[in-house]
């Protein structure tokens, strides 16, 4: 179906023509720009963050890769493999941990909420290796009580954070990214920035960065690009074909890196639009009684992925059928609770998920996308305002 108000427009190209013909040159040198620059603007500053990026092919790749490189860390520890990971998860997210022979768990999500509910990890008997978060439609997970709960245990800490960018930490200025060993970001189309299809790992530690960046390149044992004093493969023909790791190719290409970096030339209109976008629908809906939206903190300028509504009395089938004549696309809490879906249910271990459960069943959202006109947000709240 066509929507007249769909939950992203397409992004605009004009001007990225000329920005290729000026920026494409030797090899590389857009995959080195983008980390560069992607790297200042998620760190804020901190150089480290650009050193330690992996750019990739797409968000679900970045969590292959991601999963592949802890899952080895882990095996060379003597650590089983073993994964918590939210009621509500990307399906990509969790293949990928069960690719990298994860015994995977799933935990609800807190009461009314979209992200794992800490206390019912703390309440497991066996703690796991590796615990998965996802920033749930850009809502931060609690990471206070996952530093708290992996200082106790020793678990790794993965971080799936394809649907935020730029976040902090609700009550303090501290940076996501910060907390855990591996953060994973998409940069696929509706997401806060496009390269049009791309995706970055960030590693908390050398070790674990140059560990993702040979499984992202085949394998490979070459750490020259990196440094070259970390490089002990011998000098000869064979120097770039020398595979010491089980890897893939999912390099992100020369031409997205490129799309990335003009994208990010436009990034401070494009979050204040996302945000006004959210503010707007927020303001239309907050105080309808029979609808239940989130405010989302803002004090550092970030914005969420999408604008969640929660509708106690219908299910997601009456909403759509009300809404999609009027031309206004939905989507449910990207496919509901995981372990309703076909692929998962033998596929995971499942405890108990009722809040996850409940919410899919009342839960949809609409777009916030910076490529919604003033009039398109107006026309949605209007509607779902008047209809539901």
């Amino acid at each position: 179906m066509t929507f007249r108000y769909p939950c992203t427009r397409n992004i605009g190209m004009k001007g990225f023509g000329a920005f290729l013909e000026q920026e494409i040159a030797e090899p590389r040198r857009n995959l080195r720009l983008f980390a560069q620059e992607i790297g200042h603007l998620i760190g804020q500053g901190d150089t480290t963050l650009a050193h330690h990026l992996t750019l990739v092919n797409s968000g679900s790749s970045a969590n292959l890769v991601a999963a592949l490189a802890l899952a080895e860390q882990l095996r060379h520890q003597g650590r089983p493999l073993t994964a918590a990971a939210s009621a509500f998860t990307f399906p990509t997210t969790l293949s990928a941990l069960l690719m990298a022979d994860f015994q995977v768990k799933l935990i609800d999500v807190v009461p009314k909420g979209f992200n794992m509910d800490v206390t019912l990890l703390e309440a497991e008997e066996e703690p796991p290796s590796l615990v998965c978060i996802t920033h749930f439609l850009g809502f931060p997970a609690d990471l206070k009580a996952l530093d708290a709960y992996r200082h106790r245990t020793g678990c790794l800490i993965l971080q799936d954070a394809c649907e935020t960018m730029v976040c902090h930490t609700p009550d303090t200025d501290e940076l996501l990214y910060q907390y855990g060993d591996v953060v994973t970001w998409s940069f696929y189309h509706p997401h806060h920035l496009s390269s049009y299809g791309g995706g970055a790992v960030y590693s908390g530690s050398t070790a674990l960065h140059v560990l993702c960046d040979s499984i992202a390149h085949w394998g490979r044992a070459c750490k020259c690009h990196i440094d070259p004093k970390l490089c002990h493969v011998p000098q000869g023909p064979a120097h770039q074909f020398t595979y010491e790791h089980i890897g893939v190719n999912v390099e992100m290409s020369e031409l997205n890196a490129c799309f990335g970096r003009w994208q990010l030339h436009q990034w401070a209109d494009i979050e204040q639009r996302r945000q006004e976008n959210y503010a707007h629908l927020l303001r239309l809906l907050a105080e309808h009684p029979r609808l239940q939206v989130w405010p989302f903190f803002n004090q550092h300028h970030d914005s969420p992925f999408v604008f969640p509504i929660f509708r106690r009395e219908k299910d997601i089938r009456e909403v759509y059928e009300l809404l999609a004549p009027k031309g206004i696309e939905i989507r449910t809490l990207m496919g509901g609770a995981t372990c309703e879906q076909p692929a998962f249910m033998n596929a995971t271990i499942n405890s108990d998920t009722p809040n996850a459960q409940y919410m899919a069943r009342h839960t949809f959202f609409v777009g916030c996308h910076h490529t919604l006109s003033h009039t398109d947000i107006e026309q949605i709240g209007t509607s779902i305002s008047q209809l539901l």
